[in-house]
């Protein structure tokens, strides 16, 4: 069994607080859940998946989902993300973003079956043809290098202890989520370097990841695009919105 963890304090910008009536987004409603419902229902249908945890404002406790532990969020993302690995209670978890509106639970089942049990940071990624194969038309921006396009997912099965004695790094990480270069820049000079110079190869950031975290780092490829394919800006929650349509029409 796997405890998993969800990330749910992020809001909405004005524009898309008004289109949705919440500026929470794990509360936006689409597909006719809520996105914090459609991660739970699809968590809750893996069998290996066992404790749930969703950090969040008071909110998002809605006592009819699944989940076995609520706690409030924090003054910040990083430390909600602290607060959701310490929640974990040790060993293996998944972390998960309640942003993603496709997200089933064959989607999360496959994820656990490519992460082998040595690997203490398991994050999922998806070439550009890979990631516009399932969601055409979804976005426009990859991170480009030596060996191609690529975007990642925003579920990742971690080693709790672990990441918990990189908690340094963790919130550097989290801080620096949004600029690709700045994040590059965490894994040392020299890969920043090869980086914005488009020299620098996934086997070199899986390599210095598991050099960071004193652990073992994988670059999972085979799963599920739906684990990528989150809501972050306006266009994102238009896409998912039109996408459930035409296939209810």
């Amino acid at each position: 069994m796997i405890s998993a963890v969800i990330a749910a304090a992020g809001r909405l910008e004005p524009g898309l607080a008004r289109a949705y009536g919440t500026d929470i987004k794990a509360l936006a409603r689409i597909g006719g859940r809520t996105l914090l419902g459609t991660l739970v229902d699809a968590l809750r249908a893996v069998p290996e998946v066992g404790r749930i945890t969703v950090v969040g404002p008071r909110a998002v406790q809605d006592g009819t989902l699944a989940v076995d532990a609520w706690l409030d969020e924090r003054e910040s993302g990083e430390e909600n993300v602290i607060a959701a690995l310490r929640s974990a209670g040790g060993g293996r978890c998944l972390a998960c973003a309640a942003d993603l509106p496709f997200v089933t639970a064959g989607a999360i089942a496959g994820l656990l079956r490519l992460a082998a049990p040595g690997v203490q940071c398991a994050y999922p990624i998806f070439t550009r043809a890979e990631f516009l194969g399932a969601f055409p038309g979804a976005r426009s921006s990859f991170a480009t290098l030596a060996d191609g396009e690529w975007t990642g997912g925003s579920a990742l099965v971690l080693d709790a202890d672990l990441m918990l004695r990189n908690e340094a790094l963790i919130k550097r990480a989290f801080a620096a989520r949004k600029s690709l270069l700045t994040l590059a820049s965490l894994l040392g000079p020299a890969l920043a370097l090869r980086y914005a110079t488009r020299r620098l190869t996934v086997d070199g950031v899986q390599a210095r990841l598991s050099a960071l975290i004193g652990g073992t780092g994988l670059a999972v490829r085979g799963a599920d695009p739906a684990l990528a394919m989150d809501c972050d800006e306006p266009a994102d929650f238009e896409y998912a919105r039109r996408r459930f349509a035409e296939a209810t029409a």
